[in-house]
């Protein structure tokens, strides 16, 4: 029997590194060697407990964690015709049915029967040295991408549909040309998100969060300016950079109710909110009346399954490159202190990345 090193997690903070079976392949799946995993903040929650899904009992123990990842084909089932040894992947975060009705029209992201990669179910994740992925879930990685930015992928895919579900949800079907954005949340998917909204078209793009050198990173990678709001409120901020204190859209990725509740306050009438974070509780002062007076629209992002190829596209091109928001790596032998430095490092990590 052929074994491999993973990192599975038993329970919060109980993680082994230890040796298992290599999965076994069905027809239609492909086995990857993984070359890295990023450090997603859901794997630090469910790895420390405090994601709500694991308090209520909805996370399956054992599992692997690891989602945000990228590695080599090394073997394939017997029905497999998309993929061949040796090409450079990256995979979906859910693994849908491929039968339902939503499967079968291309709406994967919607299947009621999808299992997620490494977090809730117990579809296993890439925190290991091979994971098993069915190849309807695989991308091959273009030559000019690398395995650093292809772990990025997902977390890129997710900001991307956040700006996309923005701009499809202003009034009328506005144009993003010209428009001001404002992004609440500076850790990996908010300074993407930044990004992509000034490469959609939008003429000013503000950043706000709560650590210094976040927001730096942001400034150096598509956001034109920053707000600290350690010391200084949104509305404020939004006076002093663009003269004014509202924006076209609000992309919410800072996973605070307080900043979710007062989103709409900084919007003109017919903007939109798109809320692309995990809050763990229900805001207790939000506004829906706000809402329906100034024909706000609020849209939730669920992960990030249909934008892959377009992500690809912009990092083939030259476009979009997130490698810069790479700020530690570990080898996978130390994959509990990565996980450690989630919150020791929590003022200046952007991305930690595990090679291995």
């Amino acid at each position: 029997m052929r074994t491999m090193k993973a990192a599975r997690l038993y329970g919060p903070n109980d993680l082994r590194l230890m040796e298992v079976p290599v999965p076994d392949l069905g027809p239609h799946d492909v086995l990857c060697t993984v070359a890295r995993c990023g450090v997603c903040g859901t794997d630090h929650a469910i790895f420390t407990g405090e994601f709500s899904f694991v308090r209520e009992g909805r996370v399956k123990f054992p599992k692997t964690l690891g989602h945000e990842w990228a590695g080599t084909v090394a073997a394939v089932g017997s029905e497999v015709r998309q993929h061949t040894i040796g090409d450079r992947v990256v995979g979906d975060t859910s693994v849908a049915c491929g039968q339902c009705v939503e499967c079968l029209l291309g709406s994967v992201n919607r299947c009621r029967a999808s299992r997620s990669v490494g977090t809730v179910s117990d579809f296993d994740g890439a925190y290991a040295e091979c994971i098993v992925m069915p190849e309807r879930h695989l991308y091959r990685l273009p030559d000019a991408v690398g395995f650093d930015a292809g772990a990025m992928v997902e977390p890129a895919a997710t900001a991307l549909y956040a700006v996309h579900k923005a701009q499809t949800a202003l009034a009328n079907g506005e144009s993003a040309l010209g428009r001001a954005v404002l992004v609440q949340g500076s850790g990996p998917i908010g300074i993407m998100a930044a990004k992509f909204a000034k490469l959609s078209g939008a003429a000013n793009v503000v950043i706000a969060g709560r650590k210094a050198a976040k927001l730096r990173a942001a400034l150096g990678f598509g956001a034109d300016a920053a707000i600290d709001t350690t010391g200084e409120s949104v509305r404020d901020g939004l006076r002093r950079i663009l003269g004014r204190p509202v924006v076209d859209a609000v992309i919410e990725a800072s996973g605070s109710t307080e900043l979710l509740s007062g989103a709409a306050s900084v919007l003109r009438p017919g903007g939109v909110i798109a809320a692309v974070a995990f809050y763990e509780k229900v805001p207790e002062r939000f506004s829906v009346d706000e809402l329906v007076f100034n024909d706000i629209s609020l849209v939730g992002v669920a992960g990030s399954l249909m934008m892959y190829p377009a992500v690809l596209r912009l990092m083939a091109e030259g476009i979009f490159d997130p490698t810069p928001l790479i700020t530690a790596r570990y080898p996978f032998a130390d994959v509990h202190r990565a996980l450690a430095d989630m919150s020791a490092r929590n003022d200046s990590r952007i991305k930690l990345m595990l090679e291995m």
